[in-house]
């Protein structure tokens, strides 16, 4: 037998074992599907206590005290964690304290002060669980990188799971290739182009985004300006679906089971942002010349052919025949090279296509219905299958094919699924879950598998144990629940039945119980110690916007991968308490403390505070399993200054003190001293263009310290963006600038 005989006989072989496990599926997922579930009855029928949290309404008195320190905070805080600041009254100063700071290098410091603020969070999260290694290399890249790529490069690696950027598959010239391909497609196309609002040196919340040309339903040409966080997340993001972003060798067949042997070095392979933008197989159109001649997007009359959906719909038409071999690769660029594909490979190079044109684009799920498809965004997801040329009749599965889906997702590029199954059926119903621990505590991060024969869905547990599935009527749905302290029920191939002949409009609430209960902070809650002397005082603002749902990515090429997604309404405790019991908490023993918030969603503390002692004011996250929570807020430390006689001569000068908290969300306070009664002054708030939003003041003002409060509102009282605003003093002898961020 010849070599190559033997070649094509092991191929041959390849082939007919890949098609015995894959069949004839659109899809082209490795999804489980159970088909020996045995229910062992019904679930328990739920109906949660309400549970609110509310701010501690405390007007702080800030009359004869002056600001002297402030630390802000803002930080993911991971469950067991715990931020805060000390206070020594021998130095009279507040110092930032945690049980996870030191982890980070210096490196990866660095790394975080040169990103965007806003991003902060999210990569100070990703390095807290590399290994010190992978912590001090990415970090590297970051600091090595330079405007403009630098936000695109850091986000793409502060939502990327951290096993992928511990893994052998991943090199650091995805991040930068992925950054650097991005701009130079601008530069070819002209419906699109991308916009920098400050960089690295300039603005410390700067961020990219793009604007867009396109044709409305009145058939008026406009620009659309892309949000920032689907700019970053659907257009940014080097990852589409289930694949593992990496250089791949195109010529290679892939492994149906792995999906990582044409995993290749940067120097032996392509990315496909690169490649299905610059490259074409002879007799195939080039994407990037068919784009080049787009004057918009999207034209929403469907009076220009030639707009920029279209275009990609029609390259990928003429690109790709609707069939399948044994080969069901997940990489675009292997994809392209076979030219071949049912909707799962259709799905998956659409999105690359249309990242690649710069416009958002995500898929979209129908497990149980073996289907896959794609959204794109102009100000709002439209529906779109280009292999069927569709385009925004999200109905057409249910009104013209006759499905009926059972539950239909959108894939996040974080791996995170979220129900989309409300714009694809018109009768719907909502199945609630709530994990709950043998006390009836809810369990954070639990994972709920929703099952109809056959076939699986997903979702994870809020702070709440909540899990929320918006799914089609008339059918029976089966659930279960897992979670590190115990699975309901306890056998794995149980389930129990959940909803039986789902009604439209109908909401069905369960839950289901672990034997084990959730970890809980112990503490002895005390008086305030008194204070006889009015020396230093320490003012905790804080709010607490959002959480953070985590789990197992259900849908990767990559095993035991995670995903970080957030989500509104956080909670947190705060804590203040002296050295000793201190002490005590960070050993994990029971401690005494006074001015406690538990599970609080936002706070103002004012603690008046006592000589010759050190003392502790901190958030913890001690009661959760598996979210983090995002904290934001500030600690001022205020000394107090004693009234003057009527005999003293006051010496009061023009100033502009500052605002407080900074960040802030929705007011902050301004300190100003004016030097001369009767003088005139005007204080106002700008916007980042430099353009007046906000006139607070323009009157004579007496001598001596005021404070104006701004409630993030203009002058037509319409509440602003999240941004950098500016506030500016004048008076008949002075001006002064300062800077504050609002962050929603």
């Amino acid at each position: 037998m010849t070599k190559k005989m033997i070649y094509l006989f092991f191929v041959f072989m390849f082939c007919i074992g890949a098609l015995y496990s894959n069949e004839v599926r659109g899809l082209t997922n490795t999804i489980p599907a159970d088909n020996k579930m045995e229910v062992i009855g019904k679930a328990k029928e739920y109906y949660p206590s309400s549970v609110k949290t509310e701010k501690s309404n405390l007007m702080a008195d800030r009359d004869n005290w002056t600001l002297v320190d402030s630390i802000n905070f803002d930080s993911y805080l991971q469950p067991g964690n715990f931020a805060g600041i000390s206070f020594d009254n021998i130095t009279n100063e507040i110092e930032f304290c945690s049980n996870y700071y030191e982890l980070f290098c210096p490196e990866a410091i660095a790394a975080m002060d040169k990103v965007p603020q806003w991003m902060r969070p999210a990569l100070e999260n990703i390095f807290l669980q590399l290994e010190a290694d992978k912590q001090l290399e990415w970090a590297e890249v970051i600091n090595n990188a330079t405007d403009p790529y630098i936000d695109e490069i850091a986000y793409s690696i502060a939502n990327t799971s951290a096993e992928y950027l511990s893994s052998s598959y991943c090199y650091p010239e995805i991040f930068t290739e992925n950054a650097l391909y991005l701009y130079i497609a601008d530069m070819f196309l002209n419906y699109v182009e991308i916009v920098d609002y400050g960089n690295s040196t300039t603005d410390e919340n700067y961020y990219s985004t793009t604007l867009y040309w396109k044709i409305d339903e009145n058939g008026n040409q406009i620009q659309v300006e892309v949000p920032r966080d689907i700019y970053y997340m659907y257009l940014v993001h080097p990852k589409i679906t289930d694949e593992i972003p990496a250089f791949i060798d195109p010529d290679i067949i892939e492994n149906n089971a792995t999906h990582t042997n044409n995993i290749v070095s940067p120097e032996e392979g392509v990315f496909w942002r690169n490649s299905l933008f610059n490259f074409n197989d002879t007799g195939y159109p080039l994407l990037r010349d068919e784009l080049s001649i787009s004057s918009v997007a999207w034209d929403i009359t469907g009076n220009t052919p030639d707009d920029a959906i279209h275009t990609v719909m029609n390259w990928i038409n003429d690109s790709m025949e609707f069939t399948s071999n044994a080969e069901r690769p997940h990489q675009p660029v292997r994809i392209y090279k076979k030219h071949i594909g049912r909707c799962g490979e259709h799905a998956d190079i659409t999105a690359a296509a249309c990242r690649t044109a710069l416009i958002p684009c995500t898929s979209i799920l129908a497990i149980s219905s073996d289907h896959t498809w794609n959204e794109f965004w102009d100000e709002e997801w439209i529906h779109w299958e280009p292999v069927n040329n569709s385009i925004n009749n999200p109905l057409v599965y249910e009104n013209g094919w006759g499905w009926n889906f059972f539950s239909v997702f959108e894939i996040k590029s974080n791996g995170y699924l979220t129900s989309v199954t409300a714009t694809y059926s018109e009768e719907t119903a909502t199945i609630i879950i709530y994990a709950l621990d043998d006390n009836g505590d809810p369990i954070d991060g639990a994972k709920i598998t929703l099952k109809v024969p056959g076939w699986d869905n997903w979702g994870y547990t809020d702070n709440e144990g909540k899990c929320i599935f918006i799914v089609g009527e008339g059918k029976t749905y089966y659930a279960r629940m897992d979670s590190e302290i115990g699975n309901d029920p306890v056998n794995t191939s149980q389930v129990y039945e959940v909803a039986g002949n789902t009604v439209n409009g109908q909401t069905y609430t369960y839950s289901m119980n672990a034997a084990g209960t959730m970890p809980e902070v112990q503490y002895n809650s005390i008086i305030v110690p008194e204070d006889d002397v009015d020396d230093y005082k320490l003012i905790v603002d804080f709010t607490v916007p959002e959480q953070v749902i985590t789990g197992s990515i259900i849908m990767d090429d990559l095993d035991n991968t995670e995903f970080y997604n957030n989500i509104d309404e956080g909670i947190i405790n705060f804590f203040i308490t002296d050295l000793m019991n201190y002490s005590n908490y960070v050993d994990g023993q029971i401690f005494d403390t006074f001015n406690e918030q538990i599970g609080i969603d936002e706070g103002m503390i004012e603690f008046d505070i006592p000589a010759d002692e050190i003392w502790y004011a901190f958030f913890d996250n001690g009661d959760n399993l598996n979210n983090p929570q995002y904290v934001q807020g500030s600690a001022c430390l205020y000394e107090y200054e004693e009234s003057s006689s009527d005999d003293d001569v006051v010496i009061i000068s023009n100033e502009l003190i500052g605002n407080y908290p900074n960040p802030f969300n929705p007011t902050t306070t301004i300190s100003f001293s004016v030097a001369q009664t009767s003088s005139f002054v005007n204080l106002s708030i700008y916007n980042i263009k430099g353009q007046k939003v906000k006139t607070l003041i323009n009157d004579t003002l007496d001598e001596g310290s005021h404070q104006v409060v701004w409630n993030g509102k203009d002058d037509n009282e319409n509440a602003v963006s999240s941004g950098i605003y500016f506030y500016k003093l004048d008076t008949e002898k002075y001006s002064s600038v300062k800077k504050m961020i609002l962050m929603k």
